[in-house]
């Protein structure tokens, strides 16, 4: 690219954009893979006794803007459940009697989710 002394300014922040708006796109299909992978990992990983549960995995897109992506990994069928299968609960009136152990499988996913994506991220600024 030719520019003048006048123009250099103008050319260097213009490739500037261009480099930051091919980056953020690059990130936000990096959000968009890490956000799939993180709900195979936990839909993998599910307790299944009907396999509804388990099969109601999704990602939704929030939000989406020229810089900015927001994605939630959720049940869209029985997200009353994950909290109790996560965390685990008592049974009837406190009691043991229908009680149910932790069975950790979102928070694990979500981890190795945020640490796949602070890496892909770095690699993407690197280039």
């Amino acid at each position: 690219m030719r520019c003048t002394i006048d123009g250099l300014a103008a050319a260097i922040q213009k490739e500037l954009a261009d480099y930051n708006q091919e980056v953020t796109d690059g990130i936000k299909e990096d959000c968009r893979q890490v956000a799939r992978e993180c709900r195979a990992e936990i839909k993998q990983n599910s307790p299944e006794l009907t396999g509804d549960y388990k099969k109601g995995w999704s990602v939704k897109t929030n939000y989406e803007s020229r810089e900015d992506i927001r994605l939630t990994v959720h049940n869209k069928t029985d997200y009353q459940l994950t909290h109790l299968l996560e965390k685990g609960h008592a049974g009837v009136g406190g009691t043991a009697k229908g009680a149910a152990a932790p069975h950790p499988h979102i928070a694990p996913a979500e981890q190795h989710a945020a640490e796949k994506l602070i890496n892909k991220a770095k690699t993407r600024v690197k280039g």
